[in-house]
């Protein structure tokens, strides 16, 4: 029987093989991050989670209490123009209109002005109304009102003035506090809350608010109008005086030169006017006509007989006396044609021929005649109107400077007059408007009490709670995981310690069938799971075909590891498999084998010690053929198993008697002779409580054991909860302990 040895030294007796596949195997998930892995530690950190975050929700919950309730009251108010009235009415410009997002963030800040907020508190008396003032009542939170407490009231009417005035100066401060205005979208409309610890105050200094600003618009707008009513007053006289005067001096100019013009021209520069547009016609006139008589005369010079001239072709005469003679050409053509040339008719016809070329001859030399007469006439108009023109401008070049003042002059007595015409106007709208102010301000929505409060807002926080709770729990398991020494796994062992792992002892009432203690399973269900995971701690030290040992010491590095119930199941299993075993108790102190086994009467090792007993008088047989050479009583005070050989001896007795002999030692951290005990031994088995005993109580009780014992101690994890290690080391081969009830239940 051999232990392995650990993973700083060669393994003497467990074989190359099995070395080498426990170090070259890889691990199924190496250093990558395992969901499954965090997942099980959330789970078994439940109970940490949840009470952090229970603590961080009531905590939450408690803060949300012991605030005062607040509620917000909305109002809405439109805005439709400036307030730029005194300019608008004296200035130039027309009545401005809202411009866009400069005059809104102008008006937010109105709204919220110290002038407005003392206007209100003046107005709505809020120095004595208790229902507001904090400084007379002071707000209680729905904690500190379950509490039965509050601060201490203040009753204005004691005050001084000077008191009272630097009261109303801080109330002005925390009504303008509790106000918020702002631009609602990108209309022109303002949004006028107030926050107040009791929702009808906070609905009338809302609505107060909004009254207020569209009533300081009508105020405004009266103080302006009444401002340029006097100031258009005093500018409209000046400005008429002004006008009159300008005026005047430019009649009186013009009938000094000569110019009574009313127009501001002078009359000779009118005369030319007339002249020049005459003249102008005249000589189109004439050189129309003297074209009309040179292309009539170049057409007679051709040979023509002048019935291709314009005019005679637009004679009605011309044109009757054509027509004639083309009818009279058909007639002729008719008698030729029926009678021939010598006929009387056709001869008569001819006569009548000549007698009409002869008219249109002599129509067309009159034609040619009027011509010549129209183009006469126009000429010596042209020359008439030519001569009229000239002595009209030698009038005017001695107008000309008398003209330039003129014009300046009445420049400025127009421009006199338009300015006095635009300020009278002025004056008449704005005395017109008085009286009938109204407000560029309109109230859209009065605010109604809100029936929920705002703050705290219970419902977001307990959420942030809620979500600062399990954030906080995460943190703590977390936290709590990276601190945590116990071993859970296989790797937990090998890794943290370096020693070798053999198994696991399941805890018996997390096995899906046991018995009510961990023997009667081991003896009436050898096929249930802590049976089974018995077995494999004894394969591991059992390794047929090498050199056995024969004895092995069962010890912990603390008290309470389970390695009693170890030693006496690791023997039930060892009895089982046909070895001869015995288990030996070596905790004088605890003796927690016998108990296990309920032995408290006869001789025991303490008796053979002392010499009133035999060896096989104080070995006792138990179930499966299992022996036991128990601890009845402790003997003296101080006394020890080592004192006198006791145990050597004992030891060196049994094993020529059995093949398995158990010793079941103290703690090694606890007991000094447990180190003795041990070198008695061929390999050490340290019981290690299942994430509970720290990985360097094991270390140091490991470098306690004789150095001989180096390549023969091993690790076996006790009292395993087989129902959270699935949870918390889902790689660990304990995870596939239900496949093995399964399979077994098949099998049977």
């Amino acid at each position: 029987m051999t232990l392995p040895v650990t993973h700083t030294e060669p393994l003497d007796l467990r074989g190359q093989d099995a070395r080498s596949l426990r170090e070259t195997s890889p691990s199924p998930t190496g250093d990558r991050l395992s969901f499954a892995k965090l997942f099980n530690m959330l789970r078994r950190r439940l109970w940490l989670i949840v009470g952090v975050s229970a603590a961080i929700f009531i905590i939450g919950l408690l803060v949300t209490l012991w605030q005062p309730k607040i509620y917000t009251a909305d109002a809405i108010v439109k805005l439709t123009g400036s307030n730029r009235e005194l300019a608008a009415k004296v200035g130039d410009e027309a009545e401005p209109s809202m411009a866009g997002d400069a005059d809104v963030a102008t008006e937010i800040q109105v709204v919220g002005s110290l002038g407005m907020a003392r206007e209100i508190v003046r107005k709505y008396d809020l120095v004595n109304n208790r229902q507001f003032n904090p400084f007379v009542n002071p707000p209680t939170s729905t904690l500190s009102r379950l509490l039965g407490g509050g601060g201490a009231s203040v009753d204005p009417r004691k005050l001084s003035a000077e008191q009272r005035h630097k009261m109303e100066d801080q109330l002005v401060r925390y009504l303008r506090s509790g106000l918020g205005a702002s631009r609602i979208g990108t209309s022109y409309s303002i949004g006028i809350a107030y926050r107040h610890h009791d929702p009808e105050m906070a609905a009338m200094l809302a609505n107060a608010y909004a009254n207020e600003y569209a009533q300081s618009q009508i105020n405004e707008k009266k103080t302006a109008t009444s401002e340029a009513i006097d100031f258009l007053g005093a500018k409209v006289e000046e400005l008429r005086t002004q006008a009159t005067a300008d005026f005047a001096e430019v009649q009186n100019y013009r009938i000094r030169n000569g110019l009574p013009s009313t127009t501001g021209a002078s009359l000779t520069e009118q005369d030319i006017s007339v002249y020049n547009q005459q003249a102008a016609s005249a000589r189109a006139e004439a050189a129309a006509d003297a074209a009309r008589l040179q292309t009539a005369r170049a057409q007679l010079s051709r040979g023509s007989m002048g019935d291709d001239v314009g005019e005679a072709l637009e004679s009605s005469v011309v044109s009757s006396l054509r027509s004639q003679r083309g009818q009279l050409v058909v007639k002729m053509a008719d008698l030729r044609t029926r009678y021939g040339d010598r006929h009387p008719e056709l001869q008569r016809a001819r006569q009548e021929m000549a007698d009409l070329d002869k008219q249109i001859q002599e129509e067309i030399d009159r034609v040619i005649s009027n011509l010549e007469a129209k183009a006469a006439v126009s000429s010596q108009r042209l020359a008439s109107l030519s001569g009229t023109l000239g002595s009209a401008k030698g009038q005017l070049l001695t107008n000309n400077k008398a003209m330039v003042a003129l014009d300046d002059l009445q420049r400025r007595a127009e421009a006199s007059q338009g300015l006095y015409e635009s300020y009278l106007a002025r004056y008449r709208e704005t005395s017109a408007s008085s009286g009938t102010e109204r407000s560029d301000a309109r109230v859209l929505t009065l605010a109604s009490a809100p029936a929920m409060p705002t703050s705290p807002n219970i419902v977001l926080n307990l959420f942030f709670s809620l979500v600062c709770g399990v954030g906080l729990g995460l943190v703590a398991a977390f936290a709590a995981e990276m601190q945590f020494r116990g071993l859970t796994t296989a790797a937990d062992v090998e890794k943290r310690t370096g020693l070798p792992y053999l198994g696991m002892v399941p805890e018996n009432r997390t096995a899906r069938h046991h018995a009510p203690n961990p023997i009667e399973t081991i003896t009436s269900m050898p096929n249930s799971i802590l049976a089974e995971s018995l077995r494999n701690v004894h394969a591991s030290i059992q390794i047929p075909g090498l050199e056995r040992a024969q004895v092995i010491a069962v010890t912990s590095a603390l008290p309470a590891e389970g390695k009693s119930v170890l030693s006496s199941l690791l023997g039930l299993v060892s009895a089982q498999t046909g070895h001869r075993t015995i288990v030996v108790d070596c905790d004088i102190f605890r003796r927690g084998l016998s108990h296990e086994f309920h032995i408290q009467e006869g001789p025991g090792l303490v008796e053979i010690g002392e010499g009133t007993a035999t060896l096989d008088q104080a070995i006792r047989t138990v179930s499966s053929g299992l022996h036991i050479l128990p601890i009845v009583s402790r003997g003296n005070e101080g006394d020890r198993l080592t004192d006198k050989g006791l145990i050597q001896s004992t030891v060196a007795q049994l094993k020529q008697q059995y093949d398995l002999v158990i010793l079941d030692c103290p703690p090694l951290l606890a007991v000094a002779e447990t180190r003795e005990i041990a070198g008695l031994s061929d390999g050490v088995i340290l019981a290690a409580k299942w994430r509970s005993t720290p990985d360097e109580a094991i270390v140091t009780a490991a470098r306690l054991l004789p150095i001989r014992l180096n390549h023969y101690i091993g690790i076996a994890l006790t009292r395993v909860d087989l129902r959270k290690q699935s949870r918390f080391a889902p790689d660990d081969s304990t995870s596939y302990y239900t496949q093995y009830q399964q399979y077994v239940a098949a099998a049977a």
